[in-house]
């Protein structure tokens, strides 16, 4: 019954993150992808927690996201981000399409925590659980914590799906039981383009990018092909 509780609260949270309460617009959506931009700089400035080179060279794809942590014995974490792919032959990395996320915990925890992470997707079972209307990372696909260091010799496991990296700030702790999911943010992504378009069709897209997400290929070109 707790589990099921704990699910009922992730669904609502996703709702309420993609619903028509919160108003959203263009220059807010701009506002994410520019905030994912100096996120993944930052992570990447820094020696001592940057992703190594190796993994973002062969990775085909990234999610980069900001996510909000709240509880007493019942925890939520909402959050809203962007998610890009790359072809793995021309190299070159897609339109962002934005995603948003829902989850709920049950167990010891107390506080408030805001969080940035990064995660990179790492083969193509990892691409196509992305294009699901929504999925659980870690259930649907298989999950890691990233290896840090830029001269480290990364080395994963075949089946892995996807490796994070997070970076929060706030005070957040205690042992808990976690569900929930990502989902394409199919309203966000009709504000912006401008038209009813498919997250897949976003995300097939490596030639028509759109000036505000400009600055945001360019740090993943600059990380990713050196």
């Amino acid at each position: 019954m707790k589990i099921k509780l704990v699910l009922s609260i992730a669904c609502c949270l996703f709702f309420v993150v993609t619903s028509n309460v919160y108003a959203i617009t263009k220059e807010k959506l701009t506002d994410r992808i520019n905030r994912s931009n100096n996120y993944l700089e930052e992570i990447m400035e820094i020696p001592e927690t940057s992703i190594p080179s190796t993994l973002l060279k062969s990775c085909q794809g990234i999610i980069i996201m900001r996510q909000y942590n709240a509880g007493f014995i019942f925890g939520a974490k909402v959050g809203q981000g962007v998610a890009l792919t790359r072809n793995i032959k021309t190299r070159k990395w897609s339109a962002p399409s934005f995603v948003a996320s829902a989850e709920a915990s049950f167990g010891f925890q107390a506080g408030g925590q805001m969080a940035d992470a990064v995660i990179l997707i790492m083969n193509r079972f990892g691409v196509e659980s992305l294009l699901f209307s929504k999925f659980k990372i870690g259930v649907d696909a298989s999950l890691a914590l990233g290896p840090i260091g830029r001269d480290t010799e990364a080395k994963i496991g075949p089946n892995t799906a996807f490796l994070v990296y997070s970076k929060s700030k706030g005070l957040y702790g205690g042992l808990t039981f976690e569900g929930g999911f990502i989902s394409q943010d199919d309203r966000a992504n009709k504000l912006f383009y401008g038209k009813k378009i498919s997250a897949r069709k976003i995300l097939e897209n490596e030639d028509d990018i759109p000036d505000e997400a400009k600055e945001l290929l360019r740090t993943l070109e600059k990380y990713s092909n050196f």
